[in-house]
């Protein structure tokens, strides 16, 4: 592997990263926040579910900007706005916190939709530097899905997935941990820092800022060379309208958006549960990173299980089952038991957000049609998403047990298993694909 590649693989590493830091920061320090602000329960939902709001609502916005950048650019400008939003979080002011936390929302809302993307563009990439015998490539749409090819020969396309699954579960297992390190450490942090919980929220933006850099490079690095694939112009080849008439594309949505819900209200509330359960917050924190730890290996192991299937059903719904059993665990109350309840949501939850992630490239032709249904799947997905902590809050203070809220969870790990098994089917969205070629599992 050539250290060009090296290179993306570790600016893909550090980019994943940046993307959770700023919800595990905000939950393990909720307490500290609404004590500090006096802020009620309305106003400190602006701060758990108004960010995954934003994230659906921004989401949106990744199309046009694509239509307008090289991908690697418009990351760029992401990662810039995460940073900028993450770091004026230590502004001791409620308005400023409520703000530089939405902004840094709305700049993950789009780098979430364009991962897929950028891990694709990697493969291409990746894939051209090692052309046999120094033959030309050419960079093209072709019917039948295939968006390079060889004069004499085509790549091998079990080639291409191999590739498509190492780098997406690298990805996904750096953005299923980085959620479980910011809760796990901001605590500890604050502590050795003398309580000063504002400098810790803010010093989460250090991480992103060295995800700018690396990406901005790959980016100046890309444009030198003029080899990187053109994913920019029109997004979709068939347009938003055909991504909408798509079945397949609803169910890779819909499956994306019940395991963002089941995740994003774990993120919210698992913590809390504990705490309320009389854990202190230092071990209820080190529960959601234990969640999240144990989320890498699957978060790297089901994508390359997923591309080497012609279809991912049975796969879909093997990965619910570790969920199923973990909140069946936090339901029994018995917190004796409590790591291993959190280890078994996390075996859950990375299975689930990489073959969501994995499928968004399975299921379209080209690397546009990937960002169409990309762009669909996390702004349809991530509204859904936001129900998932407003319901598990609101049934709680209707109750004022977290039973109920946990046995919601529970209930929709059902259409998270259908619709996975609807998105694992043999189907394709955008062009006429066939099977053997493009980026896809053989």
């Amino acid at each position: 592997m050539k250290s060009r590649t090296v290179f993306a693989v570790f600016t893909v590493v550090v980019f994943g990263l940046g993307l959770r830091l700023l919800f595990g920061s905000t939950s393990a320090l909720t307490s500290n926040i609404a004590a500090f602000y006096s802020a009620g329960s309305v106003s400190m939902a602006l701060l758990t579910t108004g960010p995954v709001i934003f994230l659906g609502v921004c989401a949106a916005a990744a199309g046009s900007l694509l239509r307008r950048a090289r991908v690697t650019d418009v990351l760029v400008g992401c990662l810039i706005l995460v940073a900028v939003g993450t770091a004026v979080r230590a502004v001791p002011s409620w308005p400023v916190l409520v703000a530089g936390t939405l902004a840094a929302a709305a700049g993950i809302a789009v780098a979430n939709v364009l991962g897929p993307v950028l891990v694709r563009v990697i493969v291409q990439e990746w894939s051209l530097r090692e052309r046999p015998g120094k033959q030309d490539w050419s960079l093209q749409e072709r019917p039948g899905g295939r968006e390079w090819s060889l004069q004499e020969r085509p790549e091998s396309p079990a080639v291409s997935a191999r590739r498509l699954g190492l780098l997406t579960g690298v990805l996904t297992a750096v953005i299923s941990a980085s959620a479980g390190v910011a809760s796990g450490v901001s605590v500890p942090l604050t502590e050795s820092l003398d309580g000063a919980w504002r400098w810790v929220l803010g010093l989460w933006a250090v991480p992103v800022v060295i995800a700018a850099l690396c990406m901005a490079l790959l980016s100046r690095m890309f444009a030198r060379t003029g080899s990187s694939p053109a994913v920019s112009g029109s997004v979709g080849s068939q347009g938003s309208s055909g991504v909408l008439r798509s079945p397949v594309a609803w169910a890779v949505t819909a499956f994306m958006g019940v395991q963002s819900l089941m995740a994003y209200s774990l993120i919210a509330w698992l913590p809390t549960i504990y705490r309320d359960r009389g854990v202190d917050a230092a071990a209820a924190g080190l529960l959601l990173t234990a969640l999240s730890v144990s989320s890498v290996v699957t978060a790297l192991t089901v994508p390359n299980v997923a591309t080497g299937l012609s279809r991912q059903s049975v796969l879909a719904v093997a990965v619910v089952l570790p969920t199923v059993a973990g909140l069946l665990g936090v339901l029994s109350s018995a917190d004796s038991w409590a790591l291993l309840w959190a280890v078994l949501l996390g075996l859950g939850q990375g299975g689930q957000l990489s073959l969501a992630m994995t499928l968004m490239n399975l299921r379209a032709a080209t690397a546009r049609d990937a960002a169409s249904l990309s762009s669909m799947a996390q702004t349809v997905g991530y509204m859904l998403a936001a129900c998932g902590p407003v319901v598990c809050g609101a049934v709680h203070s209707a109750t004022q047990r977290w039973e109920p809220s946990v046995l919601f969870l529970l209930v929709m790990t059902a259409p998270m298993a259908v619709a996975g098994a609807l998105a694992g089917r043999r189907a394709f969205y955008g062009g006429d694909v066939r099977q053997e070629t493009g980026v896809r599992g053989s």
